[in-house]
Parts: structure tokens; sequence; C-alpha cells
């Protein structure tokens, strides 16, 4: 056998190359699909084909070498120990190939896949998994929201709505299109999300599927008290809810996405409401509205249409459907509420990481 310093002083040398190609493909996949070059992302993946087989053989030749314990070595039993644990560990760090490889192909040639359809489909479901997550899911909104059917008096005399239970699919749908749209904007912060009129915060804690930080807006004292035990129970220390008017909140500019579903009963109010919430957001801020804005002139309020009941602020109609064809070919997964990873990214990390900014995950 050779000198184990020397075995791993060749592995390092393969692994700083296999490193290298991997910054290099990360560097050119991390920019807009329609600015990249999928031969010359081809030939970078090629390489990295080539880096990465050579470090994997020899890691293998380096882990069947000292796997024999009656092996005698220059450097003595430490260094063959040492040099089989270092092997050990690159060849976990190189166990998700395989998916690796898929990702890239993926955005290599992205297909374009619609962002949010206007009709979301409201069967009742067909398996038993279906009929399980819907009981569990209406039961959640029930718990987190006992006195849907009841009111107070100041939320009458503030005109607000009584909750409105929009259905999960119709959510889930919007939320995934509004999560794919901040990635085509080239968002690199913890994205912030913000439910306004947001009862016991079920729609809170579903969008930390999607968004890092998710607050919640809500008129009633005592439904802010319930949903906020609930989300403790729950361990939701990504979720707050926030007591207070949303007339009178001055932080909607914090958030990149904002949703609402018509809090207030009056046509006049909405728009009103509509109006405060336009006038503080930043540009490119994401709205989720079911069954749309009402405010009469959205080009004249700063806001344009993208896809579905989703807008987003302060562009013009040209970048709208320029960010709207962007986000078409931005990937369709999402950091969950609780993803297990495989194995630790390692040297894979910074490719993941642009991987996960365009839509894709292992």
């Amino acid at each position: 056998m050779q000198h184990p310093k020397k075995r791993l002083a060749k592995m390092d040398r393969l692994e700083r190359v296999l490193v290298a190609d991997i910054a290099a493909m990360a560097k050119a996949l991390d920019a807009p699909a329609r600015g990249r070059k999928p031969a010359k992302l081809s030939r970078k993946w090629r390489a990295i084909e080539v880096s990465h087989s050579a470090l994997r053989t020899l890691v293998k030749d380096i882990l069947n070498e000292t796997s024999d314990p009656r092996i005698v070595s220059p450097g003595g039993r430490r260094a063959i120990r040492d040099l089989n644990s270092a092997a050990k560990t690159l060849k976990n760090q190189m166990r998700d190939w395989a998916q690796i490889n898929r990702l890239v192909e993926l955005q290599i040639h992205p297909a374009s896949v619609d962002l949010f359809a206007d009709t979301v489909p409201t069967a009742p479901p067909s398996d038993v998994m279906g009929h399980v997550s819907a009981l569990f899911i209406d039961a959640l909104h029930t718990v987190a929201n006992p006195k849907a059917d009841t009111q107070s008096a100041d939320a009458q005399d503030a005109g607000l709505h009584r909750d409105i239970a929009l259905p999960i699919s119709q959510f889930s749908a919007m939320l995934g299109a509004a999560y794919r749209i901040c990635l085509a904007q080239r968002k690199t912060h913890a994205l912030r999300f913000l439910d306004v009129g947001c009862g016991g915060g079920t729609k809170v804690l579903a969008a930390t599927t999607c968004f890092e930080t998710c607050d919640g807006l809500e008129y009633e004292e005592g439904t802010v008290a319930l949903g906020t035990k609930l989300l403790d129970i729950l361990g939701a220390d990504r979720c707050r809810l926030i007591h207070g008017d949303a007339f009178t909140f001055s932080d909607y500019a914090s958030y990149d996405t904002l949703y609402f579903y018509r809090p207030m009963k009056s046509t006049e109010d909405m728009i009103a409401l509509e109006a405060r919430v336009l006038d503080q957001a930043e540009p490119g801020t994401v709205l989720m509205v079911p069954g749309g804005l009402l405010t009469p002139d959205l080009e004249g309020a700063g806001v344009q249409h993208v896809s579905g009941h989703i807008y987003v602020t302060g562009i013009s109609q040209p970048e709208a459907e320029t960010l709207h064809d962007a986000a078409r070919v931005i990937g369709t997964s999402i950091p969950g509420h609780a993803q297990d990873v495989s194995s630790e990214p390692g040297i894979w990390e910074p490719l993941l990481d642009v991987c996960a900014r365009n839509g894709y995950r292992i």
C-alpha cells in the first residue's frame, strides 16, 4: 500500500478540484433561467462528472485498502485509520450524487410550469389519506377559531367579516405560486409573510412551509390569545400573531408577501384597506388576494396582476409579464415544515443552496 499521507494528499487534491468545479457550476446556475446558456451549463456539469468520478474511484480504492485489519503501512495503524475516516467522510458527502445529478439536469433545460389556476378544484377527497388530511385541517381550524360564528361588538362596529375559511387547496396553490414569484425576484434574504385578518392563525402556520417568518394580524384580542396558545403548543416558533387594527398597522413594508381574504364587509372599506397596504408595501411585494383586489385603478395604485389572484407592487406591466415567465421556470419544491436531509451537504452545499433558490431540492 502507498504511504497513507500520499494517498490523503491525492484525495485532498482531487477534492479541491471537485469543490472548484462545484463552485463554478453554482455560480452559473445562480441567475434567472432566461440568462443561462444550456451548452455552457452542460460543459460545467461534465467537468463535475469527471472530477467526481475520479474522486469517487479513489475513495472506493482507499476504503477497500484500509478495511483489511491485517494491512501494514509505513505510517502505522493510526495513519491508516485517519485515511479511512477521511475517505468515509467524503463517501458520505457524495452519497446524493444521483439526486443532485437529476436536480441539475432539470435546471439546464427547465420546464415551464403554470403558477396558479384561477379555479382550483375543491372536490371532496377520494382516498383515505385525503379524508384524514381534510379531517385534521378542519379540526385544527376549529380549535384555533372556536368562536368563528360569533363576533365582538367592536368587530361588528368596525365592519369586519366573521371568519371566512378559504379551502386549504386554494390557499396552498396561491402560497406555492407566491413563493416561486419571490424566488424569481432573486430575493436572498429570509422571506417574511403576513396574513391580514388571520383569525386563529392556521394560514400563518401553513405559510411556514414556504416562508421563514410568518406573522398574522388580527383585530379580535381573544382570537389572538387562543391562536397564540395553539401555536405555542405546536412549537411554531416562526409564527407570531399580532393584535391590532389593519387600518392603523404601520409595518406592511416589512413583508415580502401579504395575504388577505375580505377582512372587511363593505367594498368601500376594502378599497380603503387596500390603499393603506399599497401605500406602505415595498416595490416587489407579492399580494395573495382570493377574489382579487377591489381597487378600481390598479395601475394607478402601482400594482400589477401576475397570475390568478396574485399581484406584485411597484412594477410595470412588462415587468409583471417578465416576472410571470421567470416564475414559471422556477421549480416547485418548497422548504417544507421539517425537511429531512439524507446526509450532510458538505462539498455540495454551494450548489444545493443555488438549486433551492431556483426551486429545486433533494
